[in-house]
């Protein structure tokens, strides 16, 4: 039985709804992005798990980060569907 790639798993949350789960798993790609990017994809997984009022806190939009991540991992699996 064929191993699903984090890409895959992240795709079939994505293409369910559950930004959250998708979220979770692009937090952790390592490439095809920049540093901007992760930290705004980690800033808004951890919005997510319950750290918003830390992330305020020092300054940041919270639900600005959240906007851009949907953009991020939206093009991120984008690019990735195309490729193959």
């Amino acid at each position: 039985m064929k191993r699903q790639t984090k890409t895959e798993e992240a795709k079939k949350f994505l293409k369910a709804g559950n930004f959250k789960a998708a979220l979770a798993i692009v937090s952790t790609f390592r490439i095809g992005l920049t540093s901007e990017e992760k930290r705004t994809l980690e800033i808004a997984h951890e919005c997510y798990t319950g750290n918003v009022i830390f992330y305020e806190s020092l300054g940041i939009d919270t639900a600005q980060e959240i906007v851009k991540s949907t953009k991020i991992v939206n093009n991120l699996l984008n690019i990735c569907i195309s490729i193959k």
